[in-house]
C-alpha cells in the first residue's frame, strides 16, 4: 500500500503548538491550537451550536467556543466516573434534531476496581448543564480496559455503541453477555422490534474492543476495532454476523481459523494491521480543494500517532488504497470530527497510553481551503488552468463572470509571487519565473467571490 510523508514548514513539539502551516501532498493547510489543557479529550463532536462538545475521560463534558477556546463545563462527574487506564467518560453523540429534542447520550464505567460496570445515560441539556441523567442501558461488563465504547446514532433513529471485551475472551462469542458486541437500541433505552435477535440489544457480535463508528458514503457503517499484538481492524458492520474474537483475529488465514469462520459465518475486515497501530475513531470527509482527504475515511490513529486516508470504491466494500499523514507531528490521535468550513479538529492525547501527563492535552484545527467553490462547485470546476503541472505559461480558462478578477499565485509561506488580472476567457500567465514546488491561484471577481486552486510547477 502507498504511503504519503508529510512535509512540514516547521516541526513544533507536543503540547507547544502555534498557528502555522503545513502542506499536506500538495494542499497547504493552517493548523492552530484550539485549546490545550485537557485530561484525554475522548469524544468531540462539532455541535449545532457552533460549539465543540467534548468529553474528557476524567467524567467532564464541555462546550469550547472554537473561536476564541473558552471551555464552559456542562457536566462534572468526577466523582461518579471510574477512570483507570482505558475507563472512563466514553463515547457521547448528540440527537439529531438537538434544537427541538436537546438530548445528550453518553457512555461510562463506574464502581471500584475490581467491580467496574459501563452504562450507557440519556442527559437533557438545558442551555446551561445538562440535567436530568437517565439510565438507558447498565450491567455491561467493565473492566480498566477493553471497554469500548462509541456511540453512533443511524439514520432510522437507532443507536448503535460498542462494548470490548472487558478482559475477559469467553464474553464476544456469548450472546448473554452484552460485552464484545455492537449493541442496537431505541433513543428511550428499549429493544428495537428489528434487532437480528428478539428481545436483545445485540447487533453483531465476537469483537475485542472497537473504538470508532462512522457512516460512509453509501450509507454503510463502517468500525475500527483494536486487536491484541496483532491485526487492528477496519471493518463493514453488518446486523447478526460474527466478527470473530478470540478464535479469529484479522483475516480467516489459519487452518483454526478457516475452520472456525466457516462454521460460524465470520466477517472478515476490510483492512487489518500487523504489529497493531491502535485504531481510533473515523469520518467520512468531502471536500474538493482538499484532494488528499477528499472522499476519504479518515482514521485516527494512537500508538503510531497519525491520520489514515482510506480510499473506497464506488460500493464501499473494498479498501483501494491508504495513506498516512501527520505522523509524530502531535502525538497520540483519539478522535476527530470537522466543522462547517469543512475544518477538521483533532483531539490529542498526549505522547504514552499511560498518560504520564495529564492535563496537557488539546484540540488542534486543520483549516482545510474554503470558498465560495465548495458552496458551487459547478463554478469551481468551470475554471481549467492547463498544463497542470505548470511549465513556461499557465492557462487560464474562466466563466464570464470572471472576466476583470484579480489573479494571484502565492508560495507555501503566502507571499505574492505573480499578480494579474483576467481580460479574456483564456488567460496566459508566464510562470517562467517560477522555481519548480507547489502554489496557490486565488482568484476573486468583481464581487469578492473567491476562488482558490492549487499548482504545480
Amino acid at each position: 500500500m502507498k504511503h504519503i510523508t508529510l512535509l512540514a514548514c516547521c516541526f513544533f513539539g507536543i503540547g507547544t503548538f502555534a498557528q502555522t502551516t503545513i502542506t499536506i501532498g500538495t494542499t497547504l493547510v493552517e493548523v492552530e491550537t484550539v485549546i490545550t489543557g485537557l485530561d484525554i479529550p475522548w469524544e468531540i463532536i462539532y455541535g449545532p451550536d457552533d460549539h465543540i462538545w467534548t468529553t474528557e475521560r476524567k467524567g467532564i463534558v464541555s462546550r469550547i467556543n472554537p473561536t476564541t477556546g473558552t471551555k464552559t463545563v456542562i457536566l462534572n462527574h468526577v466523582s461518579d466516573v471510574y477512570q483507570s487506564a482505558e475507563s472512563g467518560m466514553l463515547g457521547m453523540v448528540l440527537h439529531p434534531d438537538f434544537a427541538t429534542t436537546p438530548e445528550v447520550f453518553i457512555a461510562y464505567t463506574y464502581g471500584t476496581a475490581g467491580n467496574i460496570t459501563e452504562k450507557i445515560v440519556k442527559f437533557t441539556y438545558d442551555g446551561t448543564m445538562l440535567t436530568n441523567e437517565q439510565i438507558l442501558l447498565d450491567d455491561i461488563t467493565g473492566n480498566s480496559t477493553h471497554v469500548g465504547c462509541r456511540l453512533f446514532i443511524m439514520e432510522d433513529n437507532t443507536m448503535i455503541l460498542s462494548t470490548g471485551d472487558a478482559q475477559n475472551t469467553s464474553l464476544p462469542q456469548n450472546m448473554n453477555s452484552l460485552s464484545g458486541k455492537i449493541l442496537r437500541m431505541n433513543l428511550d433505552g428499549t429493544i428495537p422490534a428489528d434487532n437480528p435477535i428478539s428481545g436483545s440489544y445485540v447487533y453483531s457480535y465476537g469483537h475485542r474492543n472497537v473504538q470508532g463508528i462512522a457512516a460512509g458514503p453509501t450509507g454503510s457503517i463502517y468500525l475500527s476495532e483494536h486487536g491484541a499484538s496483532s491485526d487492528d481492524e477496519f471493518q463493514i458492520l453488518e446486523a447478526n454476523r460474527n466478527y470473530g474474537w478470540p478464535s479469529v483475529e484479522g483475516f480467516c488465514d489459519s487452518p483454526g481459523e478457516i475452520a472456525f469462520c466457516n462454521a460460524n459465518d465470520v466477517k472478515e475486515p476490510l483492512v487489518a494491521w500487523t504489529p497493531t497501530i491502535a485504531t481510533s475513531d473515523m469520518l467520512y470527509y468531502e471536500n474538493p480543494l482538499f484532494p488528499e482527504f477528499h472522499q476519504k475515511m479518515l482514521m485516527t490513529v494512537l500508538k503510531d500517532k497519525k491520520v489514515i486516508a482510506l480510499e473506497l470504491d464506488a460500493a464501499g466494500t473494498t479498501v483501494l488504497g491508504e495513506e498516512h499523514y501527520l505522523t509524530n507531528l502531535y502525538g497520540r490521535l483519539r478522535d476527530i470530527c470537522f466543522g462547517p468550513d469543512k475544518e477538521i479538529y483533532l483531539a490529542t492525547n498526549g505522547s504514552s497510553w499511560a498518560n504520564n501527563n495529564p492535563n496537557t492535552h488539546s484540540i488542534i484545527v486543520l483549516r482545510a481551503p474554503n470558498n465560495v467553490g465548495l458552496n458551487d462547485l459547478n463554478l469551481l470546476n468551470s475554471i481549467k488552468m492547463f498544463p497542470n503541472p505548470m511549465t513556461e505559461t499557465l492557462n487560464i480558462e474562466v466563466p464570464e463572470e470572471f472576466i476583470g478578477a484579480a489573479a494571484s499565485i502565492f508560495d507555501l509561506t503566502g507571499k505574492v509571487i505573480l499578480s494579474a488580472t483576467l481580460n479574456f476567457m483564456t488567460n496566459k500567465i508566464s510562470t517562467e519565473k517560477l522555481g519548480s514546488g507547489v502554489y496557490t491561484l486565488q482568484l476573486i471577481d468583481l464581487k469578492g467571490n473567491t476562488v482558490n486552486r492549487k499548482l504545480i510547477k
